[in-house]
Order: structure tokens, then C-alpha cells, then sequence
């Protein structure tokens, strides 16, 4: 693990050398030097751990290594620091600054000078640790690019559920049963983690006779330390309610559990609780959620059998049993053989050795699967000969070290990265992609985006079934998860290396911690006390404040090495501002690369925000900026979110590829033709009627974005017709919330590659005529108005690619598809607000009405 770290900080030394070299002059061929060693040494250490040979000397010596490895980083990243701090300066001032600029050239020498040593003696010391000479290894070590990654995978496993075709037909029917001799309305599905019982829920879940019968449905993730109060708060947002999260805030648990209980009694519901741990939150849902005359359920997982034993009659408790060898031979074999075209004899006994001894745990048959696919036949062999079995099982953990052993270096830290999320947390693969480039885990790539390559590299997790698909749109990833026992084990690997803290309030925080992590905000002087780590490189926050605090101290949170801070949805306490800002000592980051403050009811960016100039991540999501927000002088940035009503200054824009969302009198001021790599865009009309910043949406402005993919236009009036030829080349996504009243026929002129629209429009005619002609349009949601005699006619051939149609109108007369319309479609969802509608449709689309 050591050489994925010495690679890091390799390409860092690089990154100074090339970008800073009139800087390090004096310190050049040291640094050359250091670059070498570590390079040799971790290239050798890749070798030991690919070979297994790892001893406790080793270890030692490795973890030497890891320290020097840390040591060049701080050394190189405090003395740019101190670079970048000290201003330009005339007269008496300038020779004051260039004594400075000298003490700090001669310290940094000094300093990589006494690395350099200790690395040498560290070097002349294997022998005294008994490792073998590694200089044979000193050839460049191959780097598996992007385009060799395997591309990304559909059959994923959340959809896979071999060996739950029974239990899912028995659960099912206790689900929909509503038979008034069947009391059930709470189901227990227990048994050990590993055994599939979130996969077996989730199939329940998204069953379209569960979607069907029941009106409202919430799911909601248990964690360890998630406290029952949170639970309750969980599914109380999740319907939707009225209540105000400060009216929320006050109440006492009880309190929640009548509220809850009281807004579900006269409702058809289906509430399933994943894992829990904790009699007494079982205690609790039972007096939060009603057993009513609805119909409602309640489906929760746990691991703890005596919290299923013993329930009452409405409660039904289903062992999730082991799968049987021949189940999971289907499952092994449909993943481990896809790329083998022809499985002969020894393969199919090696694999079956193999999977026997998984001894029917859903998960390690996964893993090992996922292991063994990207394995050629001749490697098969080794693979076996090398599995360690105990008590004749194949663990997970064994499974995963190989895995993780095999894994390139930049793989193996997006893997160790997954333990900042807390446990069963749901991934936005967005934001993750982000932190990622943000760390520097991402190598510059010629030929793509590092948010690509870094996208293939979470896909091919995936691949390796290391990580769990939540969902996908149109074959895009959107969410992710972790189990937890694979969590688990990325937590373990990822404290050895000191690469990430969990923080727990009974356990103090070391100062060697690259990256610290809080789930739960525990005390509102967290943030002033306990920030003494001066080599940290990150902080994030990702839970929830006690409900008894509103605001937070930042003022000594100087941690001037971070590249990420994520404070999203704390508030602050800030002297000299108000708790709508920022506080400044925020400004002195200037290494920050993401900056996270989504729904911190921030409302303007203070001056300072210009000295992080290489900032590349601005997540204010949740927030609204009125006043005139200037990011001119951050060049670096690549995705900006919020809400900016004000002027948005933005400078030399070839980076940015995410903008959302900003005002059209805002876009009006931009200059187009500079966001070359704009992707993602969103923009809005300012809808204060007498407000000078109302300016109309210019279509020609929209066509000079080149590389556009998803676009989301909010306005009150737009037009689709331009005297100006308009192609949008490579738009797949687009939302479009206007008054158009007809659309253009040319509709595929105008948006060649449209897989997927959502149109909140007043249209007076039919807009299918010019939608049909949208050859690769996948995912259609219509919401309209509608109006009197109004009509909606799909033509055969029509729609070849559909495979989502969501039609909401408050007035549809008549609704006509014809038979060989949309033969790919695998969801029809009609909501009439107005009325009966007639319809003639196909009796095969018929069942999804």
C-alpha cells in the first residue's frame, strides 16, 4: 500500500519541478535524487506485496518510507505556502521581501537536503532488515492508461438476486396480501452481513406491484452510530411534509415519533429500514409507524436475530438463508466466464473449487467473481494456489487483499477513498469524482477529462464488485455505495497508511492524520479545538449538527496545507461578519482545490475568496448570491454550483465545465465563447417582474458551447426558433421549464444527440410530431397544462430508442399509440389531473398504465 502513497508524492515532485522550477533551482538535483529513490523503492514495494512476501521488517521499513514519502510533501507544499503569502512589494518593502524569498530557499534546501539523507541511510539499512537489493527494479514501472480500463458494466449487482426467487415470492406476497385474516404489516428480513438482505430488500422495494400498491415509500439507510432520532427525522423529510426543519429541530424524539405517526395513519405506505442494530430504534418505528387499514408495511434488515425473534403476530421474521452451491455457481459463472469465449473443463473445476468454498455468502461469491473476471485463463491456476483459506471458507477479506494487491497505484487511493463516506451512505459519483481530482489522485491524461478518467476508475470498482450501483440514468452512473464489510476493510488499509481519520469523540486525534472525516458533529467547539494537525490535507464534514447547535466556530481552523474543505450545512460564526459569510480565514487555504459549503446559508463570497487561485471546485449548492460575485481571478476552477441572482465574474473560463445555476441576466455579462469546456449548465430567469435583471434567454449565446452535454433552462418565455442556424452538437440532457406554446419540427436539427428531455411547457398542440423525430431520444417526461380537445398521438416506428414516457397533464382528451410504437419501452407513466382520458394503446403497454 506504501508504493500507491511514494507514487503520489513522485508525481507531486514532478508537478513542482515542472511548474515551479525557476523556484527550486538550488534544490533541483536533490529533489531529482529523492525522485529517484522513491521511485525505485516503490516500484519494489509494488513487487513485494504483489508477491506476498511482506514480513514485519518490511512492514518497518515501509512505514520509514511512508514517513519520508509525507516528509517531501509538507517540505515542498509549506514552502510554496510561504511563496504565494509573500506579496509584491516596492522600495525598502521589496528588500525585506527578497530576504524572505532567500531564508526560505535556504530552509528548503536544508530540509530536502536532510530527507535526502535519511533516505539514503533508510536505503543502506535493508540490509540490516534483512530486504533484498531493489535496484534491478529500476525500469519505469508501466501505467495502465484509461483506455485500457474495461468499459463500463450493466450487469450490475444490484439487479443480480440469483438464489432469492423464493424468498422474494414469500416476501411479496406478505407485501401485497390484503387479505383481512393477514395481520402482518411489519417484516424482518435477519441474518449475517454478506448474505445479500439490502440486494433482497431493494428487489422488493423497486417492484413495479410494490410501486403500484403503495403511495408513498421511503427508504433509509442505519448505520452503527446513526442515532433513532435521525431515523425518524430521515423519514419524515423523505414524505415531504410541511413542518419546517426548525419546527423539526425542537422536537424531542417522542415527539417525532407521535408527528410521524400521526401524518402516515390515514396513509398507504411502505417504509423500509436497512440494518438496523438497536432494539430500542426498533422500539421506536413500532410506535412511529402505524399499523392502519391502509394496507401499510415495514421492511427492516438487521443482522441481530434476537431483534426478530420473539415479535408479535404482525410481525414476520425471514431468515435469509445461505445460498446453495448451484446458486452460486450461476452467480460466479455469469460474471468470472463474460470474457472467456471458450470455458473448458479445468476452468469450470477451479471455479467450482473455488466458489465451494465461499461456503454460500452471497458477497464473497461477488467479490471473488468480480476478482476472477479480469483473470485469463492461464491465471487461474495461480489465483487458487494463492487464496488463503481458514476453517475451509474463502474470506472476504481474503478475496479483497487480493484484489486491492493487483489494483494500479492511482486505483488503489479512489479506493481508499471511499472510507470518508459514512457507512451505507449513498455516493453522488459526482462530487466524488470531484474530491478525487481535487486530492491530485488524478493524472493529467492527454486525451480526456481527469473527471473521466477518474469516472473509469470508480467504474472499474465496480467491475471488481468493490462497490455497490445504487442507480443509473441512461447507463450514466448517478449513485454508489459501499458494503460495509468491504468498507470495513478500506477503513483498516487506509489508517495503516495514515491516509484518513474517522474522527470518534472518545478517541483523541493523532497530528500525522493526511485527511480527517466527521459523521457527526458532536460539539460546536470541534472545529476551533481540535484542528492542531498542520499536515493535514483535508477536512470534511458529511453529517448532521446536533439539533441544539446553530452555529460554529471556524476562527482557528488554519490548516494552511488543505486541498479540501467540505463544511456543507454547518453555519458559522464569523468576527467582523455576519453569519451569512465566510469566514476569513478561509481566505489563507491558498492550496485548496474543493471548497465545499453547500446549505450553509451563505449569501455573498467575501473579496478573499480570489486568493484561492487554484481552487477548482466551488460546491455552494443551496445557497443564494444577489450581489455581484467575482471569481475572475480563479482560473483553476472546473465546477461552480449555487444559486447567483448577482453579476457572476468569471476570467480565463477554459477550465470550467459545471455551472449551475445562474441567472440570465448573469449569462447575458459572460463572455461565451471563452467556456470551451462548459458540460453541465443551468439557468434561470429572475422572476421579480419589475427587477432590471430580468433579461430574455439569447438561444445564439447557448450555441457557441461546443462541448455541452446536459443544459436545464428555467425562464418565462423562450423561443426554440432563431435566425441564426443553432446545432447543439453533443446535448444528451436537456430541461426545458418555459411558456412554449408549439415546438419546432426540426427538432433534430436542433438537438442531434438528445437521449433524454423533461419539457414543463403550455403547449396548444401536439408536441409528438416534432419529438418523434428525435432518433435517440430514451427518457421523455411531458408536464403540460393541456387544453380543451387536446390530443397526443405516437406513430408507429415512432420513439425506436424509448424507454421512459411520463406524461402529466392537467388536460388530456385523448391519448393514441400505435402498435409498433416505442418497442423499447419499459415504462409508461399517464397522470391526468384533469379526467378520464380516452386511450388507445397497444394491449402490451397496457400493464403500465
Amino acid at each position: 500500500m506504501v508504493d500507491a502513497i511514494t507514487e503520489f508524492v513522485v508525481g507531486k515532485i514532478d508537478n513542482y519541478l515542472i511548474e515551479e522550477a525557476s523556484m527550486l533551482m538550488g534544490v533541483k538535483d536533490d529533489l531529482e535524487e529523492l525522485k529517484t529513490e522513491l521511485t525505485c523503492i516503490q516500484i519494489y514495494l509494488k513487487d513485494v506485496e504483489a508477491r506476498d512476501r511482506e514480513d514485519e521488517n518490511s512492514k518497518e521499513w515501509a512505514q520509514q518510507v511512508l514517513d519520508i514519502a509525507y516528509g517531501v510533501e509538507d517540505v515542498l507544499d509549506t514552502y510554496f505556502l510561504k511563496l504565494e503569502k509573500r506579496p509584491q512589494r516596492l522600495g525598502l518593502m521589496r528588500l525585506t521581501n527578497i530576504r524572505g524569498e532567500k531564508n526560505d530557499a535556504y530552509n528548503i534546501v536544508d530540509d530536502i537536503r536532510t530527507l535526502k539523507r535519511r533516505m539514503l541511510d533508510l536505503t543502506c539499512k535493508r540490509e540490516t532488515y534483512a530486504i533484498r537489493n531493489f535496484n534491478e527494479h529500476r525500469a519505469v514501472a508501466s501505467t495502465q492508461r484509461v483506455k485500457e480500463l474495461r468499459r463500463a458494466r450493466t450487469d450490475d449487482q444490484e439487479e443480480c438476486v440469483v438464489g432469492f426467487a423464493d424468498d422474494a415470492k414469500v416476501l411479496l406476497t406478505k407485501l401485497l396480501d390484503d387479505d383481512g385474516d393477514n395481520k402482518t404489516y411489519m417484516i424482518f428480513i435477519f441474518g449475517m452481513g454478506g448474505l445479500g438482505k439490502t440486494t433482497l430488500a431493494r428487489k422488493l422495494y423497486n417492484s413495479s406491484d410494490v410501486k403500484e400498491k403503495f403511495e408513498y415509500r421511503v427508504w433509509t439507510n442505519v448505520s452503527r452510530e446513526c442515532k433513532t432520532r435521525d431515523i425518524l427525522m430521515r423519514i419524515i423529510r423523505s414524505l415531504g411534509e410541511e413542518a419546517s426543519e426548525v419546527e423539526l429541530e425542537k422536537m424531542a424524539e417522542e415527539e417525532l415519533e407521535f408527528y410521524l405517526h400521526d401524518i402516515l395513519q390515514e396513509k398507504r405506505y411502505m417504509v423500509v429500514v436497512d440494518d438496523i442494530w438497536e432494539r430500542e430504534t426498533w422500539e421506536s418505528l413500532k410506535r412511529a409507524l402505524p399499523y392502519n387499514d391502509e394496507g401499510s408495511r415495514v421492511i427492516i434488515t438487521t443482522r441481530i436475530r434476537a431483534m426478530a425473534e420473539g415479535a408479535d403476530q404482525r410481525v414476520y421474521a425471514h431468515y435469509l438463508r445461505f445460498l446453495t452451491f448451484e446458486e452460486s455457481w450461476n452467480l460466479f459463472e455469469r460474471k468470472a466466464f463474460r470474457d472467456i469465449k471458450k470455458v473448458d473443463q479445468e476452468l469450470q473445476n477451479i471455479g467450482k473449487e473455488m466458489v465451494q468454498k465461499c461456503g454460500g455468502l452471497q458477497l464473497s461469491t461477488i467479490v471473488l467473481a468480480g476478482l476472477m473476471s479480469r483473470k485469463r485463463p492461464n491465471e487461474w491456476n495461480d489465483v487458487w494456489a494463492s487464496l488463503c483459506i481458514k476453517d475451509d471458507t474463502i474470506h472476504v477479506s481474503t478475496l479483497f487483499d487480493l484484489s486491492f494487491k493487483e489494483m494500479g497505484n492511482e486505483l488503489k487511493l479512489c479506493f481508499l477513498y471511499l472510507s470518508v463516506f459514512p457507512e451505507d451512505y449513498e455516493i453522488d459519483v459526482e462530487r466524488f469524482i470531484q474530491l478525487l481530482v481535487a486530492e491530485g489522485f488524478i493524472q493529467v491524461d492527454e486525451e480526456m477529462m481527469m473527471e473521466d478518467v477518474a469516472r473509469y476508475y470508480i467504474e472499474e470498482l465496480i467491475d471488481r464488485s468493490l462497490v455497490q450501483v445504487v442507480e443509473r440514468q441512461r447507463e450514466k452512473l448517478m449513485f454508489c455505495r459501499v458494503h460495509d464489510l468491504i468498507r470495513e476493510l478500506a477503513i483498516k488499509k487506509a489508517k495503516e497508511l495514515n491516509f484518513v481519520n474517522v474522527y470518534n469523540e472518545q478517541h483523541s486525534s493523532t497530528t500525522t492524520w493526511r485527511r480527517e472525516v466527521v459523521h457527526q458533529l458532536m460539539d460546536n467547539n470541534y472545529l476551533c479545538d481540535r484542528r492542531v494537525n498542520k499536515h493535514m490535507r483535508s477536512f470534511l464534514f458529511f453529517g448532521e449538527p446536533r439539533r441544539d447547535i446553530t452555529y460554529v466556530e471556524t476562527i482557528t481552523l488554519k490548516l494552511k496545507l488543505l486541498r479540501v474543505l467540505n463544511l456543507g450545512g454547518l453555519h458559522f460564526i464569523c468576527q467582523g461578519y455576519s453569519p451569512w459569510s465566510l469566514p476569513d480565514v478561509i481566505g489563507g487555504l491558498v492550496h485548496l482545490r474543493y471548497l465545499g459549503i453547500a446549505d450553509t446559508v451563505v449569501n455573498n463570497l467575501p473579496d478573499f475568496i480570489s486568493s484561492l487561485r487554484f481552487l477548482q471546485t466551488l460546491d455552494a449548492s443551496g445557497n443564494c448570491f444577489e450581489q455581484m460575485t467575482d471569481l475572475s481571478k480563479l482560473i483553476s476552477l472546473r465546477h461552480v454550483t449555487g444559486r447567483f441572482i448577482g453579476e457572476l465574474l468569471i476570467g480565463d473560463a477554459v477550465n470550467l465545465q459545471t455551472l449551475r445555476s445562474i441567472s440570465t441576466y448573469s449569462w447575458s455579462k459572460l463572455k461565451h465563447e471563452l467556456l470551451i469546456n462548459l458540460r453541465d449548465l443551468e439557468i434561470y430567469e429572475f422572476h421579480i417582474l419589475r427587477d432590471q435583471r430580468r433579461v430574455p434567454l439569447d438561444l445564439v449565446s447557448l450555441s457557441k458551447l461546443k462541448n455541452l452535454r446536459i443544459l436545464k433552462i428555467e425562464v418565462l418565455s423562450f423561443s426554440l426558433f432563431s435566425e441564426e442556424t443553432v446545432r447543439f452538437e453533443l446535448l444528451v440532457e436537456l430541461t426545458l421549464h418555459c411558456s412554449v406554446q408549439r415546438l419546432p419540427i426540426d427538432m433534430d436539427m436542433i438537438f442531434p444527440s438528445l437521449e433524454s428531455l423533461k419539457l414543463i411547457v403550455n403547449l396548444q398542440e401536439d408536441p409528438m410530431p416534432a419529438l418523434q423525430k428525435l432518433q435517440r431520444l430514451e427518457d421523455l417526461v411531458l408536464y403540460s397544462s393541456g387544453y380543451p380537445g387536446a390530443k397526443i398521438c405516437i406513430k408507429a416506428q415512432g420513439f425506436f430508442r424509448m424507454r421512459k414516457l411520463v406524461l402529466i397533464m392537467k388536460r388530456l382528451d385523448e391519448l393514441e399509440i400505435e402498435d409498433e410504437a416505442m418497442p423499447s419501452l419499459m415504462e409508461l407513466n399517464l397522470d391526468n389531473k384533469g379526467g378520464a382520458t380516452k386511450l388507445m394503446i397497444p394491449d402490451r403497454l397496457r400493464a403500465f398504465i
